[in-house]
């Protein structure tokens, strides 16, 4: 009942900044323990912490408020409470299935969560997890994508990417992965210079393997799209990004990439053209030449998982040669 307990307390404030300053610190904290978050959200601590945030964003829009009028103890406080109030929407939809949760608490989650993802006041442990949580909501369907959306998610998150911290990166690329297909992040994607961060993330797999497994995942989605295929192709970096990943070594990535050639040969034109320059079909020719009817799992020591993977990536290289070859 602790939870509903500060619910109550926010709820009987009167707008004491103090007073809810308090309680957003407290709830923070609680937050921290991941078995409590569901009984938070059935207590109300969800809907509370976006109430008061939502009424501290109209307070400031007020014509009655003036600036000039607030101490900078008070102003100090707000900024503090709506930290807080954000940061803890963050840690308790990190974990939570967004399918439980009501429509108006998705929908009045995503501006908090945005908004803690640009402030330059947060840190990365809550930017990473408001970043976790966008990408956790917005997988729900186009009724959250659009709100994304339409809270100018494309350009808060494509800021993140460029973050000093990699889980930040990690993060950011993956929440934009997520956004795919809303026309807005296909548009978004058809600019090369956009593009040209995607494929430098996608070749930092040594450094960031999640990072770069996020970027080329987003591209072999994307490259579905004519117009991003040779927005793609006109990259300088286009066919290097392509020969490096074909000869990673690494599964996961080979599998991605795999993708990315097939669409893009499958366009023809322009896109096909440098895809074949790279030696993309030779390099599956001899792929399947190497692996195909070996047993994995004595002769690599792969798990099953792996086996499968390996199994996947030899149809689709058998689909290259075949089509293509």
């Amino acid at each position: 009942n602790v939870p509903r307990g500060m619910v109550e307390l926010a709820n009987n404030a009167n707008d004491s900044t103090s007073i809810l300053e308090q309680i957003s610190i407290g709830l923070v904290r609680m937050a921290c323990e991941p078995s409590v978050r569901g009984n938070m959200i059935q207590q109300g601590c969800l809907s509370a912490c976006i109430k008061i945030e939502n009424d501290e964003i109209k307070k400031l829009k007020s014509p009655t408020y003036s600036p000039s009028s607030v101490t900078p103890e008070i102003k100090k406080m707000c900024t503090a409470l709506m930290l807080n109030v954000r940061h803890c929407i963050a840690k308790l939809l990190v974990t939570t299935n967004p399918n439980i949760l009501t429509s108006s608490q998705r929908m009045g989650s995503i501006r908090p969560l945005l908004q803690l993802v640009k402030d330059n006041e947060s840190s990365d442990l809550s930017k990473f997890e408001a970043l976790l949580s966008v990408t956790n909501i917005s997988s729900v369907g186009d009724e959250t994508k659009n709100r994304v959306i339409s809270e100018k998610g494309i350009k808060i998150l494509g800021y993140a990417m460029f973050s000093e911290h990699e889980m930040v990166r990690r993060a950011a690329t993956e929440a934009m992965s997520n956004l795919y297909p809303h026309p807005d992040m296909i548009e978004y994607l058809k600019d090369s210079e956009n593009l040209r961060l995607w494929v430098a993330f996608a070749t930092d797999y040594e450094e960031n393997f999640d990072c770069a497994k996020a970027a080329c995942g987003c591209l072999a989605m994307a490259t579905q799209e004519h117009n991003v295929a040779l927005a793609l192709t006109e990259l300088k970096s286009y066919e290097g990004m392509v020969k490096m990943l074909l000869e990673c070594g690494n599964l996961e990535m080979l599998h991605r990439i795999l993708v990315v050639v097939l669409n893009m040969l499958g366009h023809g034109g322009k896109s096909k053209e440098a895809t074949l320059k790279v030696g993309s079909v030779t390099f599956c020719a001899g792929y399947i030449q190497s692996f195909e009817g070996k047993n994995v799992e004595r002769d690599l020591n792969m798990n099953a998982s792996d086996q499968e993977l390996m199994e996947t990536t030899i149809d689709m290289a058998k689909s290259i040669v075949t089509n293509f070859g």
